[in-house]
């Protein structure tokens, strides 16, 4: 009754009553896990989940309910070499139950395994095919492989067996849609349930209204989206000015190492605002035959957390920052190179493309003195409108709203121009996209990189693209994006008349 009611902490308390009492209760383990996890207390969960793993016997589906759970709560934390080594072992257990299934799969593809994840989820959705989970999830990892038609197949059996309404917006985003071929009447006609929902109806609409040209209906449609949303994700703009002030004053200059470390491989981190281009930049360098992407990990800033001792659910604030000055270097490099050698395939460099790593450039230069730090810049209102038109899943809650979009690229300006000192290289998108090869052979100059052929052509290059841009990097190098917001230049003039006054642009 207490878990029914969210009085996770007294649901605790009775487990672990139980578990003093009869140690062997494995009822009573799980329930503590997995209340644990819904209280998001996941270094808790997975401690718990382990140990009641440990005290059912070896490869029976009673083990296998534990480390399904555990393998959720470690790749929750970041922990996606121990995560996948979960669902390897829950794998041996004999689970065939499509819940089960489901969990393993979605649990690979957050660690970046996305095409071991593929057959789970398609072994889920034959248990059962009037789950619209199972379809959702399957969409989502076939769209970041590129198999846009049975991404499209799968969200379409999503919405027609549970009216997924997550469906409806990866199904908007697959591509271009026409006056002809659209989804329009069906997402007027749906009934969003709270905030939550109007958010992704309205991202959905504005995204084909777009497509078709009709600018009036689209504007419309992402209003009611972005304030929903605003609703559901709230951002504190006081929050965030304190943090990059003591990234600023934590980490000057002076407190880099004088000599450069030697580590192999050597990492490459690609930064900059979200939709600025990063993963274009990924693409091209993941071209060359020395250099491997890793997709956009959370492990650097996580272990940053970890090793700070900071318990705060923040993944990073002021107090936080505060408390990683006593982070020894080595350490932070070592706990960075033991998680994420299970994504290596001994390639001489790695990249690390998530975008807000922009905010620990002073961490990465201490714990990996030779890495490259790429920032990709690109037109503010491109990138501001890029991020607006999109609904995030949790991140860049600033996103929502003209003042948020303004305030953030100020910090992430006045961050940016402090960490430029710190040797990051600087790439243009405009400028790329005008000049390709002459911009590509100046990147990988810069990265100590011979040049190859094939960066010229990244859209060709192998693997999954797990981020919101994954239908538009399968193209060649194109002009697409360039002055897109102009296409609004009026509904938008009030965020360009926040950024001109801020002297921003």
């Amino acid at each position: 009754m207490a878990q029914r009611e969210g009085d996770y902490a007294a649901a605790i308390l009775a487990a672990r009553q139980v578990t003093d009492m009869a140690p062997g209760r494995l009822d009573a383990w799980y329930l503590w896990g997995t209340v644990a996890m819904h209280a998001q207390t996941f270094n808790e969960a997975e401690q718990v989940l382990g140990h009641g793993a440990g005290l059912c016997p070896p490869r029976t589906p009673a083990q296998g309910r534990f480390l399904v759970q555990r393998a959720r709560a470690l790749v929750t934390l970041g922990r996606g070499r121990e995560a996948s080594e979960a669902v390897t072992a829950a794998l041996l257990c004999g689970l065939k139950d499509g819940v089960s299934l489901h969990i393993l799969g979605t649990t690979l593809s957050q660690a970046h395994l996305t095409e071991k994840a593929l057959p789970l989820l398609k072994r889920a959705t034959n248990s059962d095919r009037a789950v619209a989970d199972y379809w959702y999830s399957l969409g989502g990892v076939q769209q970041f492989t590129g198999d846009m038609a049975q991404a499209e197949a799968s969200y379409e059996e999503a919405i027609r067996v549970g009216q997924h309404m997550g469906a409806h917006v990866g199904l908007a985003r697959l591509k271009k849609w026409t006056r002809e071929d659209n989804h329009i009447d069906r997402l007027k006609a749906l009934k969003p349930a709270d905030s939550n929902d109007m958010a992704r109806v309205g991202y959905a609409l504005f995204k084909e209204y777009d497509d078709i040209g009709d600018l009036g209906a689209a504007w419309a449609a992402l209003q009611t989206g972005a304030d929903a949303a605003k609703t559901t994700f709230p951002w504190k703009a006081a929050d965030e000015a304190a943090t990059v002030e003591a990234l600023i004053r934590h980490y000057p200059l002076s407190r880099l190492t004088d000599k450069p470390a030697s580590r192999r491989p050597r990492r490459i981190f690609i930064v900059g605002l979200p939709r600025s281009g990063t993963t274009l930049v990924e693409r091209i360098l993941a071209s060359h035959t020395d250099v491997e992407a890793l997709g956009e990990l959370q492990v650097f800033g996580l272990g940053v957390k970890h090793l700070s001792g900071d318990s705060s659910r923040n993944l990073i604030d002021a107090a936080m920052v505060m408390a990683s000055g006593g982070i020894d270097p080595v350490r932070l490099a070592d706990y960075y190179d033991r998680e994420v050698a299970y994504l290596e395939m001994g390639k001489g460099h790695t990249i690390d493309k998530l975008p807000h790593n922009h905010d620990y450039v002073g961490l990465i230069r201490r714990a990996f003195p030779d890495a490259l730090v790429i920032h990709v810049r690109r037109d503010p209102m491109d990138s501001l409108f890029g991020a607006y038109k999109l609904l995030f899943a949790h991140a860049h809650r600033w996103s929502y709203s003209f003042q948020d979009l303004a305030v953030h690229y100020g910090h992430y300006r006045t961050l940016m121009d402090h960490w430029q000192a710190f040797g990051v290289i600087d790439v243009k998108l405009e400028t790329l996209i005008q000049c390709p090869e002459f911009e590509i052979r100046r990147l990988l100059k810069a990265c100590d990189l011979p040049f190859e052929d094939a960066c010229l052509s990244p859209h060709e290059a192998q693997g999954a693209v797990a981020t919101a841009s994954s239908a538009q990097v399968r193209k060649p190098i194109n002009r697409e994006g360039v002055g897109a917001w102009r296409r609004y230049e009026e509904q938008l003039s009030p965020l360009r008349d926040r950024l001109e006054k801020s002297g921003l642009i």
